[in-house]
């Protein structure tokens, strides 16, 4: 279930999509089984039961050509919810790696609704935008 908001803006009044922890955008396999193959618990050599090869080979790809727009979306949150006064984003060093460390499994669909939540989008790849 995805639910729908209507935006509270004046000039927006848009409904939007709230997607959850299990959805990434344009992505046809759940968000936990783009993690293990991100994070190397499912490759290539795991067998039938899996994405193929070019699937798993392209996400890690998309992984890396997103890294820093990821974690500028992360500040970007981190300043809305806190603003730079208390130090916390240079004090912490990447906000991804932190989620990382801290949300094992389900980090990559924390960092993808907090992300379409603040209103930004990750890109697909350079010929996509």
């Amino acid at each position: 279930m995805i639910n729908r908001l209507q935006c509270t803006n004046v000039g927006c009044r848009k409904l939007h999509r709230q997607l959850t922890d299990r959805m990434i955008k344009f992505k046809q396999y759940t968000a936990e089984v783009i993690e293990d193959v991100i994070d190397g618990v499912i490759s290539e050599e795991d067998g039938l039961k899996n994405p193929c090869d070019g699937s798993m080979k392209h996400w890690r790809w998309w992984f890396l050509y997103n890294k820093k727009q990821i974690e500028g979306h992360l500040q970007s949150a981190e300043y809305r919810l806190h603003g730079f006064d208390n130090g916390s984003v240079k004090r912490m060093g990447s906000l991804l790696d932190k989620i990382r460390e801290d949300i094992s499994p389900g980090w990559l669909g924390k960092v993808c609704r907090i992300i379409n939540n603040i209103g930004g989008a990750l890109r697909l790849s350079p010929e996509y935008g």
